[in-house]
């Protein structure tokens, strides 16, 4: 069959419209009519870099070894699942945004200078990391980094000129969008995605497509009609403020503005991009969710140009489909924005929708665990191809079929901020979510049935010591998490 995985940069779980009536999503929602909704899905690692990685090699951070942005695949890292499906004679493209390697090293072909080395990218369409065709672009929506690369060249012949357009770097910054919507990067994903599915079916090859989407990602902006689609007073406002008390010292710190604290391996970087944001005003909070909102809805009607093309010659019954993101956004929830260390569903949590051709019962939703580290190598397995030796993933082809089946019992998230002994772990079950951090004392633990929003850690609280210390025994010890692991890969 073919394989298309469709993703979006920095997309909350519940920023779908089968999941909350304030959004409008109608393609993915009707992608969602074709398969199964998948409820409870969680990133490896709540930055770009790792979890893309992660998706491409079917390992974990920990085992690729890309911590965190600003740290590179090696080129030569393989198999990757790309490498497979590509020696397996698919038609295999990577469109829009890797984030492979480091976009702010100079030695990176995704980074400054040679992301504006636009010749280059005129004439050279790969391989990469085992796509035989690539065009990519790097960066989100205003910032000058993301009008280079393939996307830049073809803004160029379009007669575009980016020093009008990509000129904002600043992440706080949101609101509408000069640039005329038919120069989006949402509308160049698509048209390049469904140039890959035409190329593709004149070599008579199956495809393994990535189409990678850089919204809803921060600077918040977007063209006009989508930057005023959503009225802000319908909105409801992010979750308050936990109980920080009973929270490590870095939420406190976070919340006083100190982005460094008093640990010394917390340093700037570490954090990812998560900050605070005293300066915005309760209705400019709602103002940029409403902006994000349309940005969400833009990408969603590029997609569904995607999907149209798809069922225009009936393609879409031969193809599995796979929508999610590599991590999400706190968008003002608990005082937060962005992504990062604070151990929240908001960044932690990804959208999820798989359309199985062999899918049982269409248009369901599950609470069955999903994890990014398991989308390639599922794809390989429902491909009937070998699975990469290095692979961490837990199989799903069983679960993307029947919505009722349940392969994983745990998810496993990680955060390392630098190179440095210090680690953050999170292990999430249907009921309770612990967050471990290696070299420290302290850590999380909470009850998502009953506290869904995470306002009470109960890690110290003495009527949940023992629910710690049995989770702590099936899951932190040495080497656990990687012995459940092989054990659940094993068993599916």
């Amino acid at each position: 069959m073919n394989i298309l995985l469709i993703t979006s940069d920095q997309l909350r779980w519940d920023c779908l419209g089968r999941l909350n009536p304030a959004i409008h999503t109608p393609n993915l929602d009707r992608l969602a009519d074709r398969g199964v909704l998948y409820e409870r899905a969680y990133t490896v690692n709540p930055v770009c870099t790792p979890s893309r990685c992660s998706i491409l090699t079917s390992e974990y951070p920990s085992r690729h070894g890309c911590f965190h942005v600003g740290t590179s695949l090696p080129e030569d890292y393989g198999p990757t699942v790309a490498h497979r499906f590509s020696d397996a004679g698919y038609a295999t493209s990577l469109i829009g945004k890797a984030h492979f390697q480091a976009c702010k090293d100079p030695a990176s072909l995704e980074s400054a200078p040679k992301i504006h080395e636009l010749d280059h990218f005129d004439n050279w369409f790969g391989p990469y990391f085992g796509f035989d065709h690539a065009e990519l672009v790097i960066g989100h929506t205003s910032e000058s980094h993301a009008s280079g690369m393939h996307y830049g060249a073809w803004l160029r012949k379009q007669g575009v000129d980016p020093t009008g357009y990509f000129d904002i770097h600043d992440y706080d910054h949101f609101g509408p969008w000069s640039l005329p919507e038919q120069y989006h990067g949402s509308a160049w994903v698509a048209d390049r995605s469904i140039a890959a599915i035409d190329r593709a079916q004149e070599d008579g090859k199956p495809f393994f497509l990535w189409s990678s989407f850089q919204d809803p990602h921060n600077p918040y902006v977007t063209p006009e009609p989508w930057a005023s689609m959503y009225d802000p007073s319908t909105l409801t406002e992010p979750t308050g403020i936990p109980e920080l008390d009973s929270l490590p010292e870095f939420y406190r710190s976070l919340a006083r503005g100190d982005f460094y604290g008093d640990d010394p391996q917390l340093q700037e970087k570490a954090w990812g991009d998560v900050k605070v944001r005293p300066e915005l005003s309760p209705s400019d909070v709602i103002s940029l969710r409403a902006l994000y909102y349309g940005m969400v809805s833009l990408m969603d009607h590029h997609i569904g140009r995607i999907l149209d093309r798809l069922e225009a010659d009936g393609t879409i019954e031969d193809t599995l489909i796979v929508f999610t993101s590599d991590h999400g956004d706190y968008l003002g929830d608990h005082g937060l924005w962005g992504k990062g260390l604070p151990a929240y569903e908001s960044a932690q949590r990804v959208p999820f929708i798989v359309a199985h051709p062999e899918v049982v019962e269409r248009g369901r939703k599950s609470q069955a665990l999903q994890s990014l580290v398991d989308i390639g190598a599922t794809f390989l397995d429902a491909a009937g191809l070998d699975p990469l030796d290095r692979s961490q993933a837990v199989l799903q082809t069983r679960a993307w079929i029947d919505p009722q089946t349940e392969i994983r019992d745990h998810c496993i998230a990680e955060f390392r901020p630098a190179q440095s002994p210090y680690m953050q772990r999170t292990f999430i079950e249907s009921e309770y979510k612990l967050v471990v951090y290696d070299t420290r004392e302290y850590g999380e633990l909470y009850n998502l049935q009953a506290d869904p929003d995470q306002s009470r850690n109960l890690y110290d609280d003495p009527e949940y010591i023992d629910v710690r210390k049995a989770l702590e025994k099936k899951y932190v010890k040495p080497g656990a998490e990687k012995d459940l692991v092989r054990e659940r890969h094993a068993v599916a």
